[in-house]
């Protein structure tokens, strides 16, 4: 029979009683079980800085966000008040021009009507002036 024993087997045969294998195992794996657990507690401090750092960063952004769409709003608020008042002004620039036209038009229609008024007493005096004679002043003005 050809049976291998191993160094651990070989330790185990010499070894009296379960109190010894018990000592064993504690030194043999409890170095193993200690750097497990410390890895173990590494990785959950890891996951627990990763986390904060998530936190941080989510809450930057969420202030950049929110001072971004601030300034946007304040920016178009701006905006809308300078929209405002050039309206404003442009409604009041087309209300003098209306009544600048309305003043050219008046006067336009009022030196129209003297004109025609002078036309009409121009031929209103000729009318008459043939019938009427004419008066010494007259004569000589024309003579001269």
């Amino acid at each position: 029979m050809n049976h291998y024993y191993s160094w651990l087997e070989d330790y185990f045969a010499r070894l009296d009683g379960k109190e010894a294998r018990k000592e064993f195992y504690e030194r043999y794996y409890g170095g193993w079980h200690e750097t497990a657990q410390k890895l173990a507690e590494a990785i959950l401090e890891s996951h627990r800085m990763l986390a904060s750092y998530s936190v941080e960063a989510q809450e930057r952004q969420a202030q950049i966000a929110q001072s971004f769409f601030a300034s946007v709003d304040e920016i178009l608020r701006a905006q809308a008040e300078s929209n405002f008042v050039a309206s404003r002004r442009l409604a009041e620039q087309a209300i003098r021009g209306q009544e600048a036209t309305q003043a050219l038009a008046q006067e336009s229609v009022a030196a129209y009507v003297d004109f025609l008024n002078s036309m009409f007493s121009f031929y209103q005096r000729a009318y008459k002036q043939p019938t009427e004679a004419p008066s010494e002043a007259e004569t000589r003005a024309s003579d001269e």
